[in-house]
């Protein structure tokens, strides 16, 4: 015959067991947020924004300043028009022409060269004036006036009318006072009853 088994009371035994799991699960969720602090990526400050060189301050190249018209006028030149009026025999006569060179120098000194004739018609009468020389002069200026002194001249003036030979006389040349302009590679030369214009003579391998 078999012992009779006796009932066992398991209350205790499940309360006991509700606590061990308890406690098992504190220590395992511990134990989760311990590795993750432990393993979290520490944040790094993002780098402050890097400040550029302040550009350096360009040099401002001054505009040169404009020839004044005394200096430009320094250099040689080529007469491209002349128009006067002259008393001719007693006759008013308006000549036009072209071609003297003229050299006005730093020391003050003016040369020309004149192979040149000036043509005019009054009252149905060709005049002629034909100079042929050179001249000499000492000269001064200012913005607006040239003044000339010690002139003198070496060769001859002829006039003709209607192609005949009227005259023949020594070059000379005046001192007269003249009015100009002067601006880059373009000179006038004026009074009050003569105009002459005239361009620079470029130095060679110059661009006109």
């Amino acid at each position: 015959m078999q012992p009779q088994q006796q009932d066992r009371d398991w209350t205790a035994a499940i309360a006991v067991g509700a606590v061990l799991l308890v406690v098992v699960l504190v220590v395992c969720l511990g134990g989760a947020a311990a590795a993750y602090l432990l393993t979290r990526p520490v944040p790094v400050a993002p780098p402050s924004p890097s400040t550029s060189p302040s550009p350096s301050p360009v040099a401002v190249v001054p505009s040169p300043a404009p020839m004044s018209p005394a200096r430009c006028l320094i250099g040689q030149w080529r007469e491209t028009s002349y128009t006067a009026s002259a008393d001719l025999f007693g006759i008013t006569v308006q000549l036009t022409g072209a071609g003297t060179l003229l050299d006005y120098r730093a020391d003050g000194t003016l040369l020309t060269v004149d192979r040149v004739t000036r043509k005019g018609t009054r009252n149905g009468d060709r005049y002629e004036v034909i100079h042929n020389g050179t001249t000499r002069l000492n000269y001064e200026a200012d913005e607006e006036t040239i003044n000339y002194s010690n002139a003198s001249a070496k060769g001859t003036t002829t006039w003709k009318v209607n192609g005949s030979v009227r005259d023949r006389e020594n070059l000379s040349t005046t001192i007269t006072p003249d009015q100009y302009t002067c601006k880059g590679d373009k000179l006038r030369l004026y009074g009050d009853n003569y105009s002459i214009e005239a361009d620079r003579i470029l130095p060679p391998g110059r661009p006109v």
